[in-house]
């Protein structure tokens, strides 16, 4: 057999792999994608077509008025303005603070660098709830308690795991980078923001993704510590959303289950914004997820 034949021999049954292991992919993908589908299919739908048997999957007519009805049950345009506040705000200074900190343990030395790196993976192995209710006291002590500083401050600390993250990615980068920025006279924050930080594109995408989504579908922080109606965020909107179909909403329960449509109509403009996100930049997140292994 000459080389010719095998290369396309090869190629063939990488091909046949390949079409298998798509086809293999596509089933297994059927049961998390079924409740997105059926999430849409019901969001477009007119109410009575909801409840028909067998189910309509393709709704005719398609209903885009769902949508307009469903953001005015509650106030959802003060919610969506909440959320971005509590999601955009924290999510820049937990980007950049984790980016400075994950380049001091990469790049800079310093005395006892590995020792406080060791605490930072340490507090990676702590679970949020574990702290939540001396934080909670310290901001109630704060007065805080009603307020967006619970979120917006404690992104402008950093967070452990986006730390860790930054370091993986930032030791994958050559050191001659640093040594010839510092030879033309660069500062160390020169180095970091105007030689590495350009680098950092695909980690920084990443990091986006996981603080956008994080925040942005926070349920218990903002239950907890946002008491008062006009300061509730999305999440919170529809689980008044949610109450008001079964009677117990107070001023916003004026809907009946008959109307699940409406329900599934903001359920989908909610997570819109984070399902388009992944979309995008799934290929940085799972590539950079990767390489945050790859050196130790």
């Amino acid at each position: 057999m000459t080389s010719t034949h095998f290369l396309e021999s090869r190629k063939s049954r990488e091909a046949i792999s390949n079409f298998f292991a798509y086809i293999v992919l596509f089933i297994l993908s059927i049961p998390f994608f079924l409740p997105l589908l059926w999430l849409v299919s019901t969001a477009l739908k007119t109410p009575t077509q909801v409840y028909q048997s067998p189910p309509v999957w393709i709704p005719n007519p398609v209903r885009l008025q769902n949508f307009i009805d469903a953001f005015n049950v509650a106030p959802f345009g003060r919610f969506a303005v909440n959320t971005m506040i509590t999601t955009l705000i924290p999510m820049i200074g937990e980007i950049f603070i984790s980016a400075m900190v994950g380049f001091s343990f990469a790049r800079v030395r310093w005395p006892g660098r590995d020792k406080i790196f060791g605490i930072c993976l340490a507090m990676m192995l702590l679970p949020g709830i574990v702290t939540f209710i001396p934080t909670f006291i310290i901001f109630s002590k704060l007065h805080w308690v009603n307020t967006f500083w619970p979120f917006i401050v404690p992104g402008f600390f950093g967070v452990p795991i986006y730390i860790f993250m930054f370091r993986q990615f930032m030791l994958t980068l050559p050191r001659e980078l640093d040594e010839a920025a510092r030879i033309d006279g660069a500062s160390t924050f020169q180095i970091f923001t105007k030689v590495i930080l350009p680098l950092l594109g695909p980690i920084l995408a990443t990091v986006a993704i996981l603080s956008f989504m994080g925040h942005w579908n926070d349920f218990f922080g903002p239950m907890i510590y946002l008491q008062k109606p006009n300061l509730k965020t999305l999440i919170l909107g529809l689980a008044f959303f949610e109450s008001a179909m079964t009677g117990t909403g107070g001023s916003y329960s004026l809907l009946t289950s008959s109307r699940i449509h409406l329900l599934m109509a903001i359920t989908l403009i909610i997570d819109l914004p984070c399902i388009l996100l992944f979309i995008f930049f799934q290929k940085y997140f799972v590539r950079d997820v990767v390489f945050s292994g790859i050196k130790g």
